[in-house]
């Protein structure tokens, strides 16, 4: 499974993170022939810099002088009739959170939101591109650290503004993102950039996980002294967990619950030693059920993407875990000439316990028509002579 880490810690904006994931690997042609629908006649170029002594990729943004655009009703038509649909949807996402935030902030209807708040062209470029530019890279979860937010003062078509702006704080909120100032004493993040980190982010970690695989960096305009001014992403690939066992658990709130008893059936008939579900109730006060999924470390990935398969999830925990096992052994009791198989555990050379597995119970109880809980006491019974007596152990 690869999976994307977002490193904000010195601020985000959407020309940064954009260059951070073509530095990354993404398609280059793919972003400027998304942006070029939008815009017809606008380019996107990348340029090494440094940034503190640091290399970086730096996304350059050339376009008309005005953007045809003005209202955030007139630019998403645009959108859904220029570009591919999978792009076009992720742009729109963005956008709408964006004039979610800007309407919410200047009290107008997000459809009447303008474009010298939303941005001009160059946001245009910067979410179009960074959305073709995300989707190139395939990530199966997209995580981010701490947003520095940077502080001080910002001027702006409102006049002067406090850092993080409105807009910013609206837009981290409603994704729940953690922030911190940052070394800036400027707009460190951006409301594109907390946009796109709204949009991008299934959920925040203060770092990547696994195997990385690649790497990028996006460079800020302004290269101050004392810090790099940049966004770093890293591609990373799953590795096995350390430990004998690996368990995976989603939360799940968009699932038909009839479908429960099969995701589970699957899972183990894949090999999961276990797999159960603990019913929650997630933010904003929705219902939902975690799955758990207990399973060797060397089956995580295939275990990540049946899970990936059978349910909505888009993301998964993976944690360690610990195990102590007791030995197992088998024997067999009769009840009415049913064969009925026992599992026997010991722990340090003694029997723990004793107990008739429940499907040749049910299935002696079918033959039998007999009622299960007098088939299983008389199987727990016969079962109860395999323990050794006390006397004579």
């Amino acid at each position: 499974m690869t999976s994307l880490h977002i490193d904000a810690s010195i601020g985000c904006a959407g020309d940064m993170l954009l260059a951070a994931l073509v530095d990354a690997g993404a398609d280059r042609a793919r972003v400027s022939a998304a942006v070029a629908a939008v815009l017809p006649g606008a380019t996107v170029g990348f340029a090494g810099v440094q940034r503190a002594g640091l290399r970086a990729l730096q996304a350059t943004v050339s376009a008309p002088d005005t953007s045809p655009f003005h209202t955030w009703r007139e630019l998403r038509p645009a959108l859904t009739a220029s570009l591919p649909p999978e792009i076009a949807a992720g742009a729109v996402a963005v956008f709408a959170g964006l004039a979610q935030a800007e309407g919410e902030v200047h009290g107008i209807v997000p459809d009447e939101v303008h474009f010298h708040e939303v941005g001009a062209w160059d946001s245009i470029c910067d979410v179009v591109g960074g959305v073709a530019a995300l989707l190139s890279l395939h990530p199966e979860t997209i995580t981010a650290g701490p947003v520095a937010t940077g502080s001080g003062t910002v001027t702006g078509a409102h006049g002067t503004l406090p850092v993080p702006v409105p807009a910013v704080v609206a837009l981290l909120a409603a994704a729940r993102a953690p922030v911190l100032p940052g070394p800036a004493s400027f707009e460190a993040c951006t409301p594109t950039g907390a946009a796109l980190l709204g949009h991008f982010v299934d959920h925040w970690q203060a770092g990547p996980t696994g195997v990385i695989e690649g790497s990028g960096v996006g460079a800020g305009t302004a290269d101050p002294a004392g810090f790099a001014n940049t966004v770093r992403v890293f591609v990373t690939a799953d590795a096995p967990v350390p430990g004998s066992a690996v368990m995976l658990e989603t939360n799940v709130d968009d699932i038909d619950p009839r479908l429960w008893p099969g995701i589970q059936r699957e899972l183990l008939a894949a090999g999961a030693s276990d797999a159960w579900l603990t019913p929650i109730q997630m933010k904003k006060g929705r219902p939902a059920t975690t799955l758990s999924v207990l399973c060797r470390p060397d089956q995580q990935s295939a275990v990540a993407r049946l899970v990936f398969r059978l349910t909505p999830a888009i993301g998964l925990r993976v944690l360690p875990v610990g195990k102590l096992a007791a030995e197992r052994t088998m024997a067999t009791v009769a009840v009415a000439g049913c064969p009925i198989a026992v599992k026997i555990a010991s722990w340090e050379g003694a029997i723990v316990n004793v107990q008739p597995e429940w499907e040749d119970v049910a299935t002696a109880a079918r033959e039998l028509g007999e009622p299960e809980k007098t088939i299983l006491a008389r199987a727990q019974a016969a079962a109860a002579e395999l323990w050794p007596n006390p006397r004579n152990p």
